[in-house]
């Protein structure tokens, strides 16, 4: 059967096999990255509160939903900036939670075959009728009726929708931007089989990194363009295409073909297959680690192939059910699978055991990286106070003015945080283009990047005896300054916090 599926930026799992087979060694205890507070999510696979702990510390909640959570499916983005939940529930319902205030909303106007969100605010949901609407925070507030039957969705930074179906024997991309009722761009290609073939698969096209969505269409790998909907790759792998995940920077992709206990590694830079990782079984669906350290493959039965992407080597196997949610990938990069009742955390390279959370199992998991829920300093409800030419002495003002004047020069300070909490942090950004194990690959890519007339440098950093090579540009001191410099890249790339 012909199939089209595109990459999604989410932790998938995989199924286990015997534990005769991880490696044995207690290993270097796993670090947490720095940026955002870790955060873990959980609510009751039956539908509840959701609640919030702070990254290893399970047992301290900060944070609940003031109202019941639905049974979640699956999450499908999170925005930072408004705190915003995306998700779809067991029954199909997107869902917005509100993690600033904890509310949750959802839409069940009628069921639906695709959702997505670039920011957890806006969601495009695909309904059985072949009606796109988007949801807001404020109601439906558009909807639009594709020209042909559309499968997958894709929302975009700018605002924009990115939408594939289905036409004889040829997949079809168009992008529309609301509140617009017409197909501002479109984009078809051969790939083999009938529309009646690819109905039943492209419906799982949803997703992308950067500037691009990639596809596995049959036997070819793609990524489109999102800025001007062209074709950036094509890829002959010679059998058809079970599953495709791409790594956070898009540099990498990793496909699984029909039948075959290997994973092929294409490399969008060199345009073709760079290397191959055996597995003790053939590969039903890959998930990817959002930092791009360990990537999951679900085996038959109940095996997870957990592989290690600073060497592409296979780490070992673990046992598992294989969910929506778990097992995924924790912000140490240690990894949780239910076994049984239970939610066991194992070590990243090792895959021994670490800590077992008793009934975890019965809840639904997931992780982001967010610094919303610290504590709000006092300071910040204060009026600003604004520098005159010709300063007054404090006698002068009215005692509420004076006292709020003298709070106006005062820093207060989060120790819980360990940042400054009145608007004078000093937080840094930087823009991440590729993280690669070829100096080589990477000067290339570097040398094509100019931004304000600045070129990227390359950072280094030891995995795993093996040497990786960063392409950067930064620290900025606002993540808009440092999302403007990415986009004007025109190369995929990634922000986080901190310096390099």
């Amino acid at each position: 059967m012909r199939t089209l599926i595109a990459s999604a930026l989410v932790l998938l799992a995989c199924g286990c096999s015997d534990r005769s087979s991880r490696p044995s060694g207690a290993g270097a205890t796993p670090s947490i990255p720095g940026g955002p507070d870790p955060i873990v999510l959980r609510v009751s696979r039956n539908g509840g509160v959701l609640t919030a702990a702070r990254y290893p510390a399970l047992d301290t909640i900060v944070w609940r939903s003031i109202t019941r959570v639905p049974a979640l499916g699956r999450v499908v983005a999170f925005g930072a900036d408004d705190g915003y939940l995306a998700a779809v529930d067991t029954g199909g319902a997107p869902v917005r939670i509100d993690l600033r205030v904890g509310s949750v909303n959802t839409m069940r106007d009628e069921p639906v075959r695709a959702v997505s969100s670039a920011d957890g605010g806006s969601i495009y949901a695909l309904t059985a009728a072949g009606e796109i609407t988007r949801f807001t925070p404020s109601g439906g507030d558009w909807s639009f009726t594709p020209p042909l039957p559309a499968q997958a969705l894709h929302a975009q930074q700018d605002g924009s929708l990115i939408v594939a179906g289905a036409k004889g024997d040829r997949a079809v991309v168009w992008r529309v931007r609301p509140p617009q009722q017409t197909v501002s761009d479109s984009l078809s290609f051969a790939i083999g089989g009938d529309a009646a073939a690819l109905a039943g698969t492209v419906e799982r096209t949803a997703g992308g990194v950067g500037d691009r969505v990639f596809f596995g269409a049959d036997e070819q790998v793609l990524a489109v363009r999102t800025r001007d909907l062209g074709k950036a790759l094509d890829v002959d792998m010679g059998d058809p295409i079970r599953a495709i995940t791409a790594t956070p920077s898009g540099d990498r992709l990793f496909v699984a073909l029909e039948g075959e206990s290997v994973l092929r590694i294409v490399d969008r830079f060199e345009e073709g297959v760079t290397g191959k990782i055996k597995l003790p079984g053939p590969p039903r669906a890959l998930r990817m680690d959002p930092m791009g350290r360990v990537l999951l493959a679900q085996g038959n039965k109940d095996s997870i192939f957990v592989v290690s992407l600073a060497s592409d080597e296979l780490i070992g196997v673990l046992r598992s059910e294989w969910r929506n949610d778990l097992p995924l990938v924790l912000p140490d990069a240690a990894i949780a699978f239910a076994r049984g009742e239970d939610v066991v955390f194992a070590h990243p390279t090792t895959l021994a055991d670490m800590k077992v959370v008793e009934g975890g199992a019965n809840s639904f998991w997931h992780t982001l990286r967010w610094n919303g829920f610290r504590p709000r300093a006092a300071g910040l409800d204060q009026p600003v106070q604004f520098r005159t030419s010709a300063p007054r002495d404090s006698s002068d003002m009215a005692p509420n003015a004076a006292r709020a004047a003298a709070e106006s020069t005062v820093v207060h300070v989060d120790s819980s945080a360990g940042t400054t909490a009145l608007g004078t942090s000093a937080a840094q950004f930087t823009v991440s283009f590729a993280a690669v194990l070829d100096e080589t690959q990477a000067r290339a890519l570097a040398s094509r990047i100019r931004v304000d007339g600045l070129s990227p440098r390359i950072t280094t950093s030891e995995r795993s005896g093996k040497t990786l090579y960063r392409v950067v540009l930064g620290p900025f001191p606002a993540r808009a300054e440092a999302e403007r410099v990415g986009k004007a890249s025109g190369q995929s790339y990634w922000i986080f916090e901190g310096a390099p």
